[in-house]
Order: C-alpha cells, then sequence, then structure tokens
C-alpha cells in the first residue's frame, strides 16, 4: 500500500459526499469483520448520489435503479483510482482517531 495514496484517497473523499456511504462501510465492517455485501443507496441524498455514481463511473440512474452498491465492485474502483489502497486500511484514515479497526 502506497502512503501516499491512502492519503490523497482520504484527502479526496472527505471532499465529495461520502460520509454517510463510508459511515455504513464502517458498520458493516464493525459487524461482520469484512468488506463484502451491499449498501443500499435509499437514504443517500441527490448529491451523495451524483458523488458516488462520478467515483464509480456511472449513471445516477443506473445506481437508483439498482438501489445498492457492492461493496466489492466499490473496493475494485478504489484499487484502479488509488493504487494499493484497501477499503479496510482507507476507513480508519478518513475518520481518523475514532475509527477503531476490528481485529483479525
Amino acid at each position: 500500500m502506497s502512503k501516499e495514496h491512502l492519503l490523497r484517497a482520504a484527502n479526496d473523499f472527505n471532499k465529495g459526499s461520502f460520509n454517510k456511504l463510508f459511515e455504513a462501510f464502517r458498520v458493516k465492517y464493525e459487524i461482520t469483520g469484512e468488506m463484502a455485501g451491499n449498501i443500499y443507496l435509499f437514504a443517500l441524498s441527490y448529491e451523495e448520489l451524483i458523488s458516488i455514481a462520478d467515483f464509480m463511473d456511472k449513471t445516477i440512474y443506473a445506481l437508483e435503479l439498482k438501489g445498492k452498491l457492492s461493496i466489492l465492485k466499490f473496493e475494485e474502483q478504489l484499487k484502479v483510482k488509488y493504487p494499493g489502497v484497501e477499503l479496510k486500511q482507507l476507513l480508519p484514515v478518513y475518520f481518523g482517531d475514532g475509527y477503531v479497526q476490528k481485529s483479525s
């Protein structure tokens, strides 16, 4: 993992409307201990959907139609845009000191 890519990713996501999505990732990880499954998008605002659609290289219509986002697909896109960065590594940096990783 490149620390530079990790810090750049955290900074870029903090600039967008990703907080609710990342909170859902965090809760999912704390409950299951793994980055898998889907996050449902119904509670997200239009602005948040725009940010996610932009990151995922999809249309807002495609996201709304599906109604959920695969964590695996998000992580694949994350690795394309920020080589070497994994979602479970990014979450502590994104949330700062208040986030405690689940032990393996």
